[in-house]
């Protein structure tokens, strides 16, 4: 203990949160082997059923008003009253119903008073009815999904933007490229944030029942009506009509797709209002707690080895690397998916990893953080719509566009070293202007660039669209490329290969003599300079190499993600990127490839778990959002105050 100078408060805040974690677990284990018992599952059961005849009682008491009200019309009707004394009558009949109802108790009822078994039965055939069905449904929908994975969608592609630019058109088709380009670059403007957080899904308006759905349907309903009987004893006032009007309710209730014991319970409570006791809600938390129980360990082990653990990982990795483990725990409590979510981590390592990797070399060569990756980025997405245009695909299309996209953003990234060397000193703010200016300027490049393939170009009017997808060119190549699954996890190898070998091309460059000199030059410029370095050389090189790494970033990015977009898109990648490696240990001054593979996982981990579970404790929410910009924006900020705001001369 003495060698870790762990003080005396550490010790006994890391003994209290290892009390209360022993705590939470023993309760939480406790409530969760109760679930499967024959005391849990009496519980569930009673409060489901107590829901459902709740559901019914209400149908029951609707049938009670209907018929008094019934009966007032028609008396009126026969006394030769008008519709204002038919609206009088009903309105007293219907308040008179509802208070004899309530007197009567009909439409309520007290499971004790009454034989459940035969509801039990029924209720439980009904279940095993509905999950089989589910389960069919869920597989004959995976297997519709792996038929259509071309036609995916995605947030904000052009599908939507062709008809927004269809309605458009009905109303004025001689609208001018002009009087659009302003549209279509705030449209551009809203998908800068979609293009890192957009998914693809298969859209399922085609899928159709499978022979096997119908069949299993036919079982549910055979059920319903069985369970309809045993209602129907109860409340004998409830017709066939009724019973019809209320299954969806009914049926909702007694079980859904992806059911938890969670969702059941949650749902059954809000359906009935029984108090289950304190058993029912250790029974329902049981989960929650133990893995509270989890994190409360880790939090003891962070308080207790903090010290070392700020000395080697620093603050910002420290604090997002257990915000991560939060955010696996709180996946786990909340039934997302982990292995699929990890599944992502990975996918956007290697999907952003090369963005990141291109900050390394201009850290390196003095120009600090490279704000003005776009420029690269525009080399990249070039590459990629000369390769749509001339009709390439598969390997041969991707290195086309690699190739193009390197020529592109070497002449561009040596015009920007040269620009840089004019400006030292004021590297951040210039690179930050250069890379807003590059994207402005290429929103009206891409709407009066002369391409001609109608996979680019709006169907009416000048310009390319505002995302392009690349099913036809080289979509998920290096996804699918030796990709496996191991315990659901899907390993997308081509990915992390490319990655690797981008990060390993890397490391052998700084290691070489060109390498050594340029990292001396952005070290300590006037010592590289007398040692004979000509420092304004290597900062061309760095910025050129960090560009260039910024076109084949995209490239990969957008093979991804299924789509390229343009005009405003690629603003903000340069922050996301800058966020990413500094997450990493990397400072404005110093940088190593570790930085960047770690940086870039924490970053996309947070991000990818950050959505699914904001959505899941606040539903339609934009919490998710405002993390990535705290994330990003504060990441850059605590790296500036670190250095103190200074720059390189």
């Amino acid at each position: 203990m003495s060698k870790l100078k762990v003080k005396k408060s550490q010790i006994i805040a890391c003994v209290l949160l290892v009390i209360a974690a022993i705590i939470c677990g023993c309760v939480g284990m406790y409530g969760m082997s109760s679930r499967s018992s024959e005391k849990g599952g009496k519980i569930l059961s009673n409060m489901r059923l107590q829901a459902i005849l709740d559901t019914a009682g209400n149908g029951a008491v609707d049938a009670y008003v209907t018929a008094a009200k019934a009966e007032a019309t028609a008396k009126v009707r026969e006394e030769g009253g008008g519709m204002t004394e038919i609206r009088e009558a009903t309105a007293k009949a219907e308040e008179e119903a509802l208070a004899l109802a309530e007197k009567e108790g009909i439409g309520s009822v007290d499971l004790s008073e009454i034989d459940t078994l035969p509801l039990e039965d029924s209720l439980d055939v009904l279940a095993a009815a509905q999950k089989e069905y589910f389960d069919e449904e869920a597989a004959a929908q995976a297997v519709y999904i792996e038929e259509h994975a071309d036609e995916v969608v995605s947030d904000g592609t052009d599908e939507a933007a062709d008809e927004s630019l269809d309605a458009s058109a009905e109303g004025a088709a001689d609208a001018s490229a002009e009087d659009s380009a302003g549209d279509i670059a705030a449209e551009g403007d809203d998908m800068g944030s979609d293009m890192e957080m957009a998914e693809e899904t298969v859209d399922l308006s085609g899928f159709e029942a499978t022979p096997e759905m119908l069949a299993l349907q036919e079982k549910v309903d055979e059920a319903y009506d069985n369970l309809c009987v045993e209602i129907k004893k109860v409340f004998p006032a409830l017709t066939d009509d009724i019973m019809t009007a209320l299954k969806p309710t009914i049926t909702s209730t007694v079980a859904q797709q992806g059911d938890t014991f969670e969702s059941q319970y949650d749902r059954a409570m809000e359906m009935s209002g029984m108090n289950p006791g304190i058993s029912g809600t250790i029974m329902r938390q049981g989960k929650t707690l133990a893995t509270t129980a989890v994190g409360l360990l880790i939090f003891a082990l962070a308080v207790l080895f903090y010290t070392p653990l700020v000395k080697k990982l620093g603050i910002p990795r420290l604090v997002i690397g257990l915000f991560y483990i939060i955010l696996c725990l709180m996946a786990f409590i909340y039934n997302l998916s982990l292995p699929g979510q990890i599944s992502n981590t990975l996918v956007r390592l290697g999907m952003n990893g090369v963005l990141v990797l291109a900050m390394l070399p201009g850290i390196q060569c003095g120009i600090s953080l490279n704000l003005g990756l776009p420029i690269g980025i525009i080399g990249g997405i070039l590459g990629g719509l000369l390769c749509i245009e001339f009709g390439l695909s598969g390997w041969i299309g991707f290195l086309f566009a690699i190739a193009v996209g390197l020529a592109i953003s070497a002449v561009t990234g040596c015009l920007y070293g040269m620009l840089l060397n004019r400006l030292k000193g004021s590297e951040m703010s210039v690179t930050t202007y250069v890379g807003y200016s590059i994207v402005s300027l290429m929103c009206i490049a891409w709407l009066v660039l002369p391409f001609k393939s109608k996979v680019m170009k709006w169907p009416l009017g000048n310009g390319l669209r505002t995302t392009i997808g690349l099913q036809t060119s080289y979509r998920h190549l290096l996804n699918d490329f030796l990709s496996f699954k191991i315990f659901g996890v899907t390993i997308p190898t081509g990915l992390l290969l490319f990655f690797a070998l981008c990060c390993f091309l890397v490391w052998l460059f700084m290691r070489s003599k060109t390498g050594i000199a340029m990292s001396a030059a952005g070290a300590n410029p006037r010592f590289a300079a007398a040692t004979g370095i000509n420092v304004d050389k290597m900062r061309i090189i760095g910025t050129m190499l960090s560009t260039m790494l910024g076109a084949v970033g995209i490239i990969v990015y957008a093979q991804s993600f299924g789509f390229i977009q343009l005009y405003q898109a690629p603003r903000q990648m340069g922050f996301l990127a800058a966020s990413a490696i500094l997450l990493g240990g990397a400072t404005t001054s110093r940088a190593r490839i570790s930085h960047v593979i770690i940086g870039t996982f924490l970053f996309q981990g947070v991000l990818t778990l950050g959505m699914p579970v904001a959505n899941a404790v606040v539903p339609q929410s934009t919490i998710s959002e405002v993390f990535r910009i705290i994330i990003s924006q504060g990441i850059i900020l605590y790296a500036l105050t670190k250095s103190g705001g200074d720059s390189r001369g």
